[in-house]
């Protein structure tokens, strides 16, 4: 009786064992990529999801399951130990500078500080600044009238972080060409440039979107009006200024007349919001004191603001 007992006991036992042996998913538990995919792939648009399953198949036998998830932890993977270790030595891809810094902060900058005495630096008797909204194109315009020869293909439109600073001989007078950039804003323009060299900054060039509302290049406009005023009270020499309407031979660029009146409009505007009010009454007669042209980096369009640059005035 015992014998038979233990017999059927022992068949029971490899019964169960077949049932389990086909029924892996009863005790295998989903990989944890598998889990993950399951989450993650109803978020996923339908070709990437299309994608995945076409190029799981075969590369399984060499990836193991699910490979696409594989590949893309590993990029991901490789894409943070990249930044970790670009950070711990200082990279970041940034454009590094004398102090070796990735950027120069704003009241570190030795071009716009008149007390610094960077080595690099070099004599000059006047400077001409380019100023005006960040993407106006001033930098473009500031390497093409330094650097004529150089192909435009390698001066695309950037945004500056800092001042950037070249020197060119007019006649018997060495100029100091400073571009300083946009984010800085009117404001700081004028207190950390003009005011702290208005004795070195005889010209500017206000470089002005063609192709974008005039609201930000009005602001400059508003706060070298205001500096002006200030001038004239003190008897100092005014400063010669110039509007150049940039990107003139844009699709949907406007010409400098449109550009003008427009400056116009916003200026009224902007005289009835100041704290500190110019009192002008006739606009048109304002802005009669500053010189405008249309301008590109394109030779036909760049020579207004090389006669400017060199002499002060239009070309005729």
């Amino acid at each position: 009786m015992s014998d038979s007992t233990d017999n059927k006991d022992n068949k029971k036992k490899k019964n169960n064992n077949m049932d389990q042996n086909d029924n892996p998913d009863d005790t295998v538990p989903s990989s944890m990529v598998t889990t993950m995919k399951q989450h993650i792939t109803p978020y996923l648009p339908p070709p990437v999801v299309a994608a995945m399953a076409k190029i799981d198949p075969p590369l399984e036998p060499f990836l193991g399951p699910e490979p696409s998830m594989t590949l893309i932890g590993t990029l991901g993977l490789g894409f943070i130990v990249w930044k970790v270790l670009s950070l711990l030595l200082g990279g970041g891809g940034g454009t590094s500078t004398s102090s070796g810094s990735a950027i120069q902060d704003d009241d570190q900058d030795d071009a716009t500080n008149p007390s610094s005495k960077n080595k690099s630096q070099r004599s000059f008797d006047s400077t001409l600044v380019f100023c005006g909204p960040s993407l106006a194109g001033k930098t473009s315009m500031f390497y093409k009238l330094l650097y004529p020869q150089r192909p435009f293909s390698r001066m695309g439109t950037v945004q500056s972080l800092s001042s950037n600073v070249g020197y060119k001989q007019h006649s018997d007078v060495q100029w100091r060409y400073l571009d300083v950039p946009g984010h800085w804003g009117a404001d700081k323009l004028v207190s950390t440039v003009l005011k702290q060299q208005q004795n070195m900054v005889q010209r500017i060039v206000l470089v002005v979107d063609s192709t974008q509302p005039v609201s930000k290049a009005a602001d400059y406009l508003y706060a070298l009006l205001q500096y002006q005023q200030q001038q004239q009270q003190q008897a100092s020499k005014s400063l010669t200024v110039l509007i150049a309407c940039h990107k003139a031979k844009a699709p949907k660029a406007k010409n400098f007349r449109r550009i003008k009146l427009n400056l116009r409009n916003e200026l009224e505007r902007l005289e009835k919001l100041s704290s500190q009010p110019t009192k002008i009454q006739d606009w048109e007669d304002a802005l009669s004191s500053f010189e405008f042209c249309s301008s590109s980096v394109d030779p036909p369009l760049l020579q207004d603001i090389e006669s400017f640059c060199e002499s002060g005035k239009l070309s005729k």
